[in-house]
């Protein structure tokens, strides 16, 4: 019976020095390995010039640097957004959104999970229903395949957030093995400042961050400070209500001293009334916010409407002037690409499509 081979990019640098002594070879050569498949993104084994083409050839026996299959990539006319649908070894799909700022810089938004287990009424991952988690590899792969891309454009990724398909803090283990491995000094070294993890709000999870003390920026999906609201919105408030998470954010600032974004996706006759901005500004003046105000991006399957500009106008107004949120507006981008996350995993057929 044949052995499983090893997945290099599953291992942190600690892991790849006892690997290579498992081997035989020496310690020291674990973190230079890490640095060509880290700094470098090298996706052969044989790169690995300073190896000798006996370790090499020793290393290639006993495991591989796995590679992602694109399927398909899009580039929105409108503001230059790119969204690529990659596969994974088991056939299933996963996407990753790369946007450009107009400052040049370049933030990745990628993904947990194949699909997601908590059923955002207005996401179009959870749709499709709850497949796995992504092991590290396939976390930090997304980054390196468009990390690559962009080398050869004379640019690098600026900012990572964890706000594609799935909950991260529902696959916390893995996520936070890849910000060890994303943020390491030998590898290509993105500070964790510059990593954000978008969260529902799994309060557990949460709690485990500040035990642990994993430094991460927090971005809370809210849409509604009204648990009624909420409920319908995000099931998973109906285990971890408001008040619940309130608490924990507040230990959490406490602790981290960082500033805490609120996410609220705007959603016509629903969450736009006077009634719900106060709700929202008494939630979050207890902390030093920001408040991310994204108008409802259209999602196959769900009459969730997008408000006017004018109702739009007079919610952030009325935050910002009357109850002084510190409030920012997200303008969807890639609406012409699919822009929201699980619409292109959705329409894509599981087949696999030429490059």
């Amino acid at each position: 019976m044949m052995l499983e081979k090893i997945n290099l990019l599953n291992l942190n640098e600690k892991e790849l020095g006892e690997l290579v002594v498992s081997l035989g070879m020496k310690k020291f050569y674990g973190k230079q390995i890490f640095n060509w498949l880290h700094k470098k993104i090298v996706r052969d084994l044989n790169d690995i010039t300073n190896l000798s083409l006996k370790d090499r050839e020793l290393l290639s026996e006993k495991a591989y640097i796995p590679l992602f299959n694109l399927l398909k990539h899009q580039v929105s006319k409108i503001d230059k957004t790119e969204k690529f649908l990659f596969q994974l070894e088991d056939g299933n799909t996963i996407e990753t959104v790369l946007l450009r700022h107009k400052d040049k810089r370049n933030t990745l938004c990628i993904s947990s999970q194949v699909g997601c287990p908590v059923k955002c009424l207005f996401c179009a991952t959870g749709q499709g229903g709850f497949v796995r988690n992504l092991n590290v590899s396939e976390i930090i792969n997304q980054v390196y395949t468009v990390e690559r891309r962009l080398v050869k454009q004379g640019t690098n990724l600026n900012n990572i957030v964890f706000m594609g398909m799935g909950e991260p803090l529902l696959n916390l283990s893995n996520v936070s093995k890849a910000l060890e491995i994303l943020s390491n000094e030998n590898g290509i070294n993105i500070s964790k400042r510059k990593i954000t993890i978008s969260t529902c709000g799994i309060v557990p999870s949460i709690e485990k961050i500040l035990l642990e003390k994993i430094p991460i920026e927090l971005a809370i999906s809210l849409h509604s400070a009204i648990n009624d609201k909420r409920d319908q919105l995000i099931p998973v408030n109906k285990k971890y209500p408001l008040e619940d998470l309130h608490t924990v954010l507040q230990e959490y600032q406490r602790q981290t001293k960082r500033r805490i974004t609120f996410e609220y996706i705007l959603i016509n006759n629903f969450n736009v009334s006077e009634n719900d901005a106060n709700a929202l500004a008494d939630f979050v003046h207890d902390f030093d916010h920001v408040v991310n105000i994204i108008p409802c991006n259209p999602v196959e399957g769900t009459d969730l409407e997008r408000p006017s500009d004018k109702k739009i106008d007079r919610f952030v107004n009325f935050l910002e002037t009357v109850r002084k949120v510190n409030v920012t507006i997200r303008r969807e981008k890639g609406t012409d690409i699919d822009g929201a996350c699980g619409q292109l995993r959705q329409k894509t057929p599981k087949k696999p499509i030429s490059k």
